[in-house]
């Protein structure tokens, strides 16, 4: 991004960012009753008043409060990158992680035996923006199938190893990490394309720490929820080939862990609290998703990068419809504000 019109990113993503839900509006969303109550204040509020427009005041469910959370993400997005007028720019790396989403969504489905339902959640607003055809995506009802409509793409090229080993795709997470893998590759290779500098590392800085995060959580839910079903070997097959501030000895510590106790004894000792504060491994998914949050609120403030305050936006706005997505289920549930703050990442 280093054209002219670029340089307006930066107040463009700021503004946006300056609409977003307060500390003291989370809480009083959080003392709501009822869903319909969730939704009506949403529905008013400045930075989701365009999006959730449509959704249903007397009965909105998840599904189509996170379509259009999805929307709102990408319509905000499109926004900021209007004024960016090259051909390609790191930017484009938002494109890839939708693509790597919806057919990782596909996938996921295909495992469970739920293969039609995708063409029921399947995001319009995204049909023509990817490198394949969504509705053909929609259609398939194998993993050969879904390799057809991914053909001329990068995407079949990953899936494919994986289908030759597991064409009934019983083993969705090593399919899941591939395409995992293959999207932080594209990531980095195209920041070393399109950056330089400070620029460069500010934006590897902010995308390693969440490669390093995804692969903490994966150790840690795979000793904490399967015990001794995953093996080290098949838990090291999961992870990226990545690092930020906890190293490969740590993981391994991690990994080789035996039993509960040792687990959170290495935890503790392994200096994951620099990384997500003064947590348990239970707590780490919440407390290192605000780590990212506040990474990207102060790369969103400080940085002269458009680049940079495109991936920072980004990051915001995710971590934005998370917070809502666990308000509105805590007051499905009946959760507590104090239990609901806790799954907060702001």
């Amino acid at each position: 991004m280093a054209n002219q019109g670029s340089n307006a990113i930066i107040p463009k993503a700021r503004g946006m960012y300056a609409k977003r839900i307060s500390s003291a509006e989370y809480e009083e969303l959080m003392r709501r009753r009822t869903v319909p109550e969730v939704a009506a204040i949403l529905k008013k509020h400045p930075y989701f008043a365009d999006s959730l427009a449509t959704l249903s005041p007397t009965d909105p469910h998840r599904e189509q409060i996170e379509e259009l959370l999805g929307m709102d993400i990408f319509y905000k997005y499109e926004a900021l990158v209007h004024y960016d007028y090259s051909e390609e720019s790191f930017a484009d790396y938002f494109i890839i992680e939708c693509e790597v989403r919806e057919i990782l969504r596909v996938l996921r489905m295909l495992s469970v035996g739920v293969a039609g339902r995708y063409i029921r959640t399947l995001p319009p607003f995204l049909e023509g923006q990817l490198r394949f055809d969504l509705f053909q995506l929609a259609e398939t009802r194998s993993f050969d199938d879904v390799l057809t409509a991914l053909r001329n793409t990068p995407y079949q090229r990953v899936l494919r190893p994986q289908w030759i080993l597991d064409p009934l795709l019983k083993d969705y997470p090593a399919a899941e990490a591939a395409m995992i893998r293959y999207y932080y590759k594209a990531v980095f290779e195209l920041a070393d394309k399109h950056l330089t500098g400070r620029e460069l590392q500010s934006v590897k800085d902010l995308f390693l720490q969440e490669a390093e995060i995804y692969n903490i959580n994966v150790i840690l839910r795979a000793k904490v929820f399967f015990g001794a079903a995953f093996t080290g070997e098949q838990i090291r097959h999961l992870l990226l080939p990545y690092t930020y501030r906890v190293g490969k000895r740590r993981q391994e510590e991690l990994i080789n862990a035996r039993g509960l106790d040792a687990l959170f004894a290495v935890y503790r000792q392994s200096g994951l609290e620099k990384l997500a504060g003064p947590t348990s491994p239970d707590e780490f998914d919440a407390t290192s998703g605000r780590v990212l949050y506040h990474h990207a609120q102060r790369l969103l403030h400080r940085s002269a990068s458009p680049s940079a305050t495109v991936a920072a936006f980004v990051f915001f706005a995710k971590r934005e419809r998370d917070n809502v997505i666990n308000v509105v289920e805590g007051v499905r549930y009946g959760l507590t504000p104090e239990k609901i703050r806790a799954l907060l990442r702001y």
